[in-house]
């Protein structure tokens, strides 16, 4: 662990120094200080691995909160924004965000486990974000996505998992993999040229800025964030405890 990366060194001298009672360090010059305080670290490091600990914790608490805010605040962004597509059922009592991207690995292993809780939960709203994050093949992806519900949503659901089911996914596998879903694709290209489908996913990126998602998937219910893959036994849990509260 690279400490200098966690604690600025500024800082990490002026929490050490202000450990020291003020009427000793009153008497003291700061180099005589700086001395205990170093003697003090060399005879017990494992000081600062509860630093760091307690510095982790406090951030985490900080993030949580500024999350809860920003989705407090961007509510009707994440639920209603009128472009982003929804699956599951669409007067549901409990909506469940997924920003995602066609080539993470990790969206790809909760596809299935995304479907098949809606599947099981028929009372659950699913509103998904294309977020492209990893590279230009991932937002052509978004792109064709995007575009493709101008030839209906039926034809989006059915691209968007043959998308995430896939192995690779380059500019060609894209066109392909539209192609084997009966999805147009000359006027899919035609259609990714529509100003609107780029300011989606310039909207998706802002919004992910705001609640602090960097990387996929994330998945928001109710005001929180919960970043990483989860399964359907998580999904379930996490969505009964936001209909239980």
């Amino acid at each position: 662990m690279n400490i200098a990366r966690l604690i600025r060194p500024a800082l990490f001298g002026a929490a050490l120094l202000s450990a020291v009672p003020h009427a000793i360090a009153a008497d003291m010059s700061r180099a005589e200080v700086e001395k205990i305080v170093r003697e003090y670290l060399l005879a017990n490091p494992e000081i600062l691995n509860e630093m760091l600990s307690e510095l982790k914790a406090r951030e985490e608490a900080n993030a949580t909160d500024r999350a809860k805010a920003a989705i407090t605040d961007n509510r009707d962004a994440l639920l209603n924004d009128g472009y982003s597509y929804v699956a599951g059922n669409p007067n549901g009592d409990v909506t469940l965000v997924e920003f995602f991207d066609y080539r993470c690995g990790y969206c790809k292993k909760v596809r299935d486990d995304v479907v098949n809780f809606m599947g099981a939960d028929t009372n659950v709203r699913v509103v998904f974000k294309e977020f492209p994050i990893l590279g230009a093949a991932s937002i052509e992806a978004s792109r064709a996505a995007i575009a493709s519900r101008k030839q209906g949503d039926d034809k989006y659901w059915a691209f968007h998992q043959a998308m995430l089911g896939a192995d690779g996914l380059d500019s060609d596998a894209i066109y392909d993999i539209a192609a084997g879903q009966g999805i147009d694709v000359a006027k899919l290209k035609e259609d990714m040229k529509a100003p609107e489908v780029d300011q989606v996913i310039t909207k998706n990126h802002e919004l992910a800025e705001k609640i602090g998602i960097d990387g996929t998937p994330a998945f928001i219910v109710g005001d929180q964030l919960y970043p990483g893959a989860l399964d359907a036994d998580e999904l379930k849990a996490i969505v009964a405890a936001h209909r239980g509260g």
